[in-house]
Formats: C-alpha cells, sequence, structure tokens
C-alpha cells in the first residue's frame, strides 16, 4: 500500500458563488423585464428588431436557467488533491472524474508560492494557458493566492491552489525523496 502524505479537498465558498452570479442573475432580470413589461404590458415592441412574445418569454427562462446552472455548478466544483509515495494526483469534479497523476520522475522540480490569480491566470478554476498567458502554464485553483507550483521535465508548468501552505511543501518534500 503506498503512502499517502498530503489529502486536501477545496470548495467554493457559497457566499462567493453568490457574489459572483447575483448581480449576473439581477441584471438579466432587470433588463429583460423591462422588455417583457414593455412589450407584454404595454403593447409597444422591445428593441430595434423585436422578437415574437414567446421568444422573448423562452429567452429569459434560458438565460435565468442558464445562470442558476452556472451558480450551481460553481457549488459542486471540488477540487482534490493528494501526494502519495510515488506522486502527485488530482481530480476536478465534475470537470474531471477521473484521478490524474503526475509522477516523482515528472516533476522537475517544485515551489510553493504566491501567485496573482488574475493576472497571472486570468482568475479561479481550471485555467489554460492563453497566447498572453502562455508563460503561466496551467493552473487549478479555488481560491486564495498560494500554489504549488510544478515544474514538469517537458516543460509544462501547472499550478494547484491550496489552503495547506506548509503542509504541502512538507508533503512534497517526502514524496520527492522517495517516501522518507
Amino acid at each position: 500500500m503506498e503512502k499517502q502524505f498530503y489529502h486536501e479537498e477545496q470548495k467554493v465558498k457559497p457566499g462567493i458563488a453568490w457574489l459572483i452570479m447575483f448581480p449576473v442573475l439581477a441584471l438579466i432580470n432587470i433588463i429583460f423585464g423591462i422588455g417583457l413589461y414593455q412589450q407584454l404590458s404595454l403593447g409597444k415592441p422591445w428593441g430595434d428588431e423585436p422578437m415574437s412574445d414567446n421568444n422573448l418569454i423562452l429567452i429569459t427562462i434560458a438565460l435565468n436557467l442558464g445562470i442558476i446552472g452556472v451558480l450551481l455548478l460553481m457549488l459542486e466544483a471540488k477540487m482534490i488533491t493528494e501526494i502519495r509515495e510515488p506522486g502527485f494526483y488530482y481530480r476536478y469534479l465534475p470537470f474531471i472524474f477521473k484521478e490524474r497523476k503526475i509522477s516523482r520522475e515528472e516533476i522537475e522540480r517544485y515551489e510553493v508560492r504566491q501567485y496573482k490569480p488574475i493576472r497571472e491566470y486570468g482568475g479561479w478554476g481550471f485555467r489554460q494557458r492563453s497566447r498572453r498567458l502562455r508563460k503561466a502554464g496551467l493552473a487549478y485553483n479555488v481560491s486564495g493566492n498560494i500554489g504549488l507550483q510544478l515544474y514538469l521535465k517537458n516543460g509544462t508548468r501547472i499550478l494547484f491552489g491550496t489552503q495547506r501552505k506548509e503542509a504541502i511543501d512538507t508533503a512534497m518534500k517526502k514524496m520527492m525523496v522517495g517516501g522518507g
């Protein structure tokens, strides 16, 4: 049985999810509420190229359901990271169901560091590098600004957010020396 040195589960705090999504939901309902009132109650077409009453109702409902769906997805998302004797393991539910492994042999070096989520990666979540952020690499983060930066031998850089800076550093040291 392989030794486990570290385990962390992170979820988006409900207050943060609501703080992000409530203004979007409110704005859409204000804008489309005005359109529904104008078109359905006052009988005046809404917009330069007004849609039918049925389409306006359907679009309003669809947008609300879409935003509520994103909110529920944010509330259910969970990042799980583990450090075991053979390597670093991670999942980011519901996006990455199957556990992924980065073996000790693939890791050239690592550092636990403070980072700027928005500036370096464009925010939180599962972030892939873009042309503008190519140097930054990949990031899997939920909140905060402390992360484990892995530099792989193939040139890939991956950052995993953590709320347990000292514990992840200690576990990485044990894993990198082969289970010490």
